[in-house]
């Protein structure tokens, strides 16, 4: 007897009638029909009669339900075990992120997933890209997250969100546009942020035949964005990084530049993921960054 013809046979039992039975599995009256019908030409013998309108189950169903009743609870006990398994998968999951991401992003990322999944333990990292790369090697942590990565041999590296550059500016420097293009900063002070991005900026620059006219560099954007307060020049952010700073003294402009960013969760392709990591992974992939 297969689980569908289970069902069937102890909804009818239970229930009294196919209509009940059909109800009650939300199925139509003759499938229920021509499953208990299948069931029984399999077994040579019937499970129910009808007398008098009514429908009996027959000695030999009395039997079987004696068995059929604790495979069937059992079998219930078992599909609702598997959906809290997957609901409340308990685990610990290491997650670690460069500094910009741990400052902005992780703190709400791990406060929501833990809304959804309580039983589940995360413990958190703020490292350097290259420090990511080798514990997710050595597979000391599970997830990095990280800007602009992509797969190598030892790892995967998958795009969770994609965004823009924005321009920071103090009061004084303004703007025709509030989209700003490469020729309208030139001569402009520069302040240069070394970081995952500051490559491909110096390469899109290069390319369109524009010198940032830089006046210091720094590896922090918090820093960047104290000097465009105090007046000092101007900078570019991706848009998270603008989204979640203080923008007071400074305001914030678009760029007319096609340039984008990229932000990766890289993780071991050696590694059989728990329950819990792969709970963490779909979170991760279908997060709504608000921005």
């Amino acid at each position: 007897m297969r689980t569908r013809q289970l069902e069937v046979f102890h909804a009818v039992y239970t229930h009294g009638s196919i209509t009940k039975a059909a109800q009650y599995l939300h199925v139509s009256q003759p499938s229920v029909s021509k499953v208990l019908a299948h069931t029984e030409n399999q077994l040579g013998f019937l499970l129910f009669q009808r007398i008098k309108r009514r429908l009996l189950p027959t000695a030999e169903a009395h039997i079987l339900f004696k068995y059929a009743d604790k495979i069937y609870n059992d079998l219930q006990n078992f599909n609702e075990i598997t959906k809290n398994l997957l609901k409340n998968a308990p685990g610990l999951i290491r997650l670690a992120s460069t500094p910009s991401i741990g400052i902005d992003l992780m703190p709400s990322l791990v406060a929501d997933f833990c809304k959804k999944y309580s039983e589940v333990e995360i413990e958190t990292h703020t490292l350097h890209l290259d420090q990511i790369e080798m514990k997710i090697k050595e597979m000391s942590i599970d997830i990095g997250l990280a800007y602009n990565i992509d797969s190598s041999d030892y790892f995967e590296s998958v795009t969770i969100f994609k965004g823009n550059f924005v321009l920071l500016a103090p009061p004084h420097i303004l703007f025709k546009s509030p989209s700003v293009s490469c020729d309208d900063l030139k001569g402009l002070p520069f302040i240069k942020i070394e970081g995952p991005y500051s490559t491909k900026l110096d390469s899109y620059f290069k390319s369109n035949n524009f010198k940032p006219n830089y006046v210091t560099t720094t590896d922090t954007y918090q820093i960047a964005k104290s000097l465009v307060n105090k007046g000092m020049g101007i900078t570019i952010l991706d848009v998270i990084s603008a989204t979640n700073i203080d923008t007071e003294g400074v305001k914030t402009w678009q760029l007319d530049i096609p340039l984008e960013f990229t932000m990766n969760m890289i993780y071991s392709d050696q590694k059989v993921d728990s329950i819990a990591l792969n709970n963490f992974k779909s979170f991760l992939t279908s997060y709504n960054f608000k921005l």
